[in-house]
C-alpha cells in the first residue's frame, strides 16, 4: 500500500487571458509544480528585446516584459527544457520547463534575481528609459541565481508576530503586483 505524502509540492499560479468569441474577456489559471534548478544563468539584455516588448504591450505584464523577451532568447543557456512561458516578476522569474497536451504550464524552475528592470519596466515611461539606457550603455548582464531556502530547521524568529501591511500594493503578489504597480503609474499626472 503506497504511503501518502506529508506536504503537497509547492505550485506556482500562471494567469492566462483571452478573448472568447462573445467578446468577454476570460482568465484561466494554470498551477505548475515547481521545481529547483542547481546552477545560476546569465543573461544580456538587448534594446532588442526592449523593442519587442513595447510591441507586445509588456507594462505590467509578467509574461511579456523586457526581461521575459530577454529569457525567451536565451532558452540554450538554461540547463533544462525551456517551453517559452516566463514568468518575470520583481525579485523572482518562473521559467516553464513543461507542458500538458493542452499547453498550459505543469512545471517550471523559480530563480532568484535582484535587478531593478521589472520595477523601471512598470514604470511610467518606463520601457523608453531603459531602451535610452541600454542603447547609450550597452547591453547589460542579469544573473538568475538558484532560490535561497531562508526557512531552516532550528531557526531563530519562529516566535515572532506576524509583520503588518501597509497598502494594497503590499499585500499583492507576482503578476497582480506588477500590473497594479503599472496601473498606478500610469494614472499619475505627468
Amino acid at each position: 500500500m503506497a504511503t501518502k505524502k506529508k506536504f503537497a509540492p509547492v505550485r506556482h499560479k500562471f494567469l492566462y487571458r483571452w478573448e472568447d468569441a462573445s467578446g468577454k474577456w476570460r482568465t484561466i489559471e494554470a498551477f505548475a509544480k515547481v521545481r529547483h534548478p542547481h546552477r545560476a544563468v546569465s543573461l544580456t539584455v538587448k534594446p532588442e528585446h526592449v523593442k519587442r516588448s513595447i510591441q507586445r504591450e509588456g507594462v505590467g505584464d509578467t509574461a511579456n516584459c523586457a526581461m521575459a523577451v530577454c529569457a525567451g532568447d536565451h532558452a540554450a543557456s538554461f540547463p533544462h527544457a525551456v517551453e517559452g512561458h516566463i514568468d518575470w516578476t520583481y525579485t523572482r522569474a518562473f521559467v516553464v520547463s513543461r507542458v500538458a497536451r493542452n499547453g498550459l504550464p505543469t512545471e517550471c524552475y523559480v530563480y532568484d534575481h535582484n535587478d531593478e528592470i521589472a520595477r523601471l519596466n512598470d514604470s511610467k515611461n518606463g520601457q523608453l528609459k531603459l531602451l535610452k539606457q541600454l542603447q547609450e550603455e550597452g547591453p547589460r548582464t542579469i544573473t538568475l541565481t538558484p532560490k535561497r531556502f531562508r526557512s531552516k530547521a532550528g531557526r531563530s524568529g519562529s516566535a515572532r508576530g506576524r509583520p503588518g501591511t501597509r497598502d494594497v500594493a503590499a499585500r499583492l503578489r507576482g503578476g497582480k503586483l506588477r500590473y497594479a504597480v503599472a496601473k498606478v503609474a500610469s494614472e499619475q499626472p505627468a
